[in-house]
């Protein structure tokens, strides 16, 4: 009986869950080398992975202007789309079954100032995919963040320029969520009936499919050692986000609001920077918490960074992503494709995407 309890504790502790792992934040950059970045974490969005990154911060850094977009990759599935049906509703659900479309826009403005660091955020997010050609589901998360994160790291011993450093990190956010999460019969009485029950704006048709809003606070923890020599750097780490799983009070709506799921993750990072020529190599393990398969957990990134340009590469859950970063200030240029796993299993449903990221005015003053 008690192996028993003690069994259905620890099962408890562990999410089950057979969809995208959804993070409030990720890095364009991060995404394209296979979001193995627990261990790097080093431009703006290092709160949003690891807030003892921080440490490694020894002068101001100032991020403005970084909107962030992303969009399904459509450019194989051209094919969907050719004399697409216009008016029978049966023959666009057979076109559309099983294509995820995304749709996601974002601004992550932030500073680093020494060892803390400050990030404001507003991002919409909007996933839909219909499923099941005999009976057509369609699954619709759309969400809407806003809100601030705040984070110090605290430096254990060693200094950010040579040798061994260790350092642990804390931060505190607020999040304002709403937004609609669901699956839907397309053509059952359910919906039908929400569209007809004194709809007259999309304001009430958004209600009466379940908007809900809330507001929240959020804990995330991190760990991070490094060891410097004159051109090389590695590094490990570890963070917990959302610590206890983040969970918004309503304050608007009838539906449940959508948790931030806690996401336990280790990586490493192993860099040479050579002058004119660098690289870095990274892994990741994550969500570590997950009930998922290890290989949908593993993560490997590479970039190659030459004057004015980086090459970026990476594998993520089983899928290859690929991309470049332009530097010439005052502009920074992210552009690329990857993929998320959509399903349950390893490489069951391939959510391909492409994301662009233009930044402004960044300011990186060596104190």
């Amino acid at each position: 009986m008690k192996k028993i309890i003690f069994l259905l504790i620890f099962v408890s502790f562990f999410p089950v869950f057979g969809q995208e792992v959804i993070h409030l934040g990720r890095s364009s950059k991060a995404l394209l080398l296979g979001d193995a970045y627990t261990a790097r974490a080093d431009d703006e969005y290092t709160l949003f992975y690891n807030p003892a990154a921080l440490a490694r911060n020894s002068g101001l850094e100032v991020s403005p202007l970084n909107p962030q977009i992303g969009v399904t990759n459509a450019l194989d599935e051209m094919d969907r789309f050719n004399d697409f049906p216009s008016s029978d509703a049966a023959a666009i659900a057979d076109r559309l079954i099983g294509f995820p479309v995304y749709i996601q826009a974002g601004i992550f403005p932030g500073l680093k100032m020494a060892s803390f660091g400050f990030n404001l955020f507003a991002q919409t997010r909007t996933s839909l995919l219909l499923q099941n050609l005999t009976h057509p589901q369609l699954d619709i998360d759309y969400r809407v963040d806003r809100g601030f994160v705040a984070g110090f790291a605290f430096n254990l011993g060693g200094s950010s320029k040579s040798g061994m450093r260790t350092s642990l990190g804390i931060s505190l956010k607020h999040s304002q969520r709403e937004g609609v999460s669901g699956t839907f019969d397309l053509f059952g009485t359910e919906l039908l009936n929400k569209i007809q029950s004194g709809v007259e704006s999309v304001d009430d048709l958004r209600n009466a499919l379940g908007w809900s809003e809330g507001k929240a606070w959020g804990v995330d923890i991190g760990f991070e050692q490094a060891w410097k020599s004159t051109f090389s750097e590695f590094t490990w780490g570890a963070s917990v986000l959302d610590i206890g799983d983040t969970r918004f009070r309503k304050t608007s709506g009838n539906a449940d609001i959508p948790k931030q799921e806690m996401f336990v993750n280790a990586g490493v990072n192993f860099k040479q920077n050579f002058g004119i020529v660098a690289y870095s190599l990274s892994a990741d393990i994550h969500p570590i918490n997950s009930y998922l398969p290890f290989s949908r957990k593993l993560h490997l990134g590479l970039e190659l960074d030459l004057p004015f340009v980086s090459l970026l590469g990476g594998i993520s859950e089983g899928y290859v992503s690929y991309g470049v970063e332009v530097r010439f200030w005052p502009i920074k240029l992210i552009a690329g494709f990857y993929s998320n796993e959509l399903g349950v299993e390893y490489k069951e449903s391939e959510g391909k995407r492409a994301v662009f990221q233009l930044n402004l005015l960044d300011i990186d003053i060596d104190i």
